[in-house]
């Protein structure tokens, strides 16, 4: 599998959130090997693990954690977000930190994405020659590419996409993927009209690019699920149904249309 379409600029200043909520454990892991792969890379990446209200104790672990990654990796930094705000609002406040970069990307700690793949969707942003490109990683149901996943997981994944389609048009075949890199200057234009901060937080972000003509490039990755996810679907439906209500009704009210196209 390779996304290289041009040489990667790697002067690009790109930085890199994994959203934390008692996930020590499972960063553990997942970590110290995208540490490794992205000190083997020619990114200029700043990587921030972005802790969304954890206790002490947890904190203290992750402090160990960052020692460990940066003797691996230099450029490291824990945000400890004390006020719980959810992985939305625990990503874009930590993307504020770095007003004027190029890439603003987030990758779940989970490791269902692997830290070569991470790798490669950085690479290929930074060597897209389209203005402005923003990417997505992919999940796909059939095909060459490894996904695995539980029955129930399948079957919240074509309802929730079904109903992002249904209600707002978004065109994007996998809004929930946990991999995503997108445009500074893009960003820059829509970020005071993003109000969800929960699970469904890039579901809107995704839709306000899209309304103001900014291209998104949809890149199929391997994917396996991993014990420990944060989403439960019977638990956590009827809050991501209504934040897309709440997303829709702004979208009718046009209040993510912030360019003329």
């Amino acid at each position: 599998m390779c996304f290289f379409l041009s040489v990667p600029d790697a002067n690009s200043d790109i930085v890199l959130v994994t959203p934390v909520w008692n996930d020590s454990q499972r960063l553990a892991g997942f970590g110290a090997e995208l540490a490794r792969s992205l000190a083997a890379s020619d990114l200029n990446v700043t990587w921030v693990i972005a802790d969304d209200g954890s206790g002490t104790k947890e904190v203290a672990q992750l402090d160990r954690l960052l020692d460990e990654f940066s003797e691996v990796y230099s450029d490291i930094v824990l945000q400890p977000h004390p006020q719980r705000s959810r992985k939305g609002g625990a990503i874009y406040q930590s993307w504020a930190a770095f007003p004027d970069y190029d890439y603003y990307a987030f990758v779940d700690a989970d490791g269902a994405i692997a830290p070569v793949d991470v790798i490669r969707l950085l690479q290929r942003a930074v060597a897209s020659d389209v203005a402005d490109e923003s990417f997505v990683a992919v999940r796909q149901l059939e095909g060459s590419l490894l996904v695995a996943r539980s029955g129930l997981r399948k079957l919240s994944f074509h309802l929730f996409h079904g109903m992002v389609g249904a209600l707002i048009g978004l065109k994007c075949a996998d809004t929930q993927c946990g991999a995503k890199i997108i445009s500074g200057n893009a960003y820059r234009v829509v970020e005071k009209s993003l109000r969800e901060r929960g699970f469904v937080f890039d579901v809107e972000l995704l839709l306000a690019l899209q309304e103001n003509g900014y291209r998104v490039k949809e890149l199929e990755i391997d994917w396996l699920e991993k014990p420990g996810g944060k989403v439960s679907p019977l638990r956590d439906a009827w809050r991501m149904m209504a934040a897309l209500f709440r997303i829709r009704w702004r979208w009718k009210a046009g209040a993510y249309r912030l360019t003329d196209l």
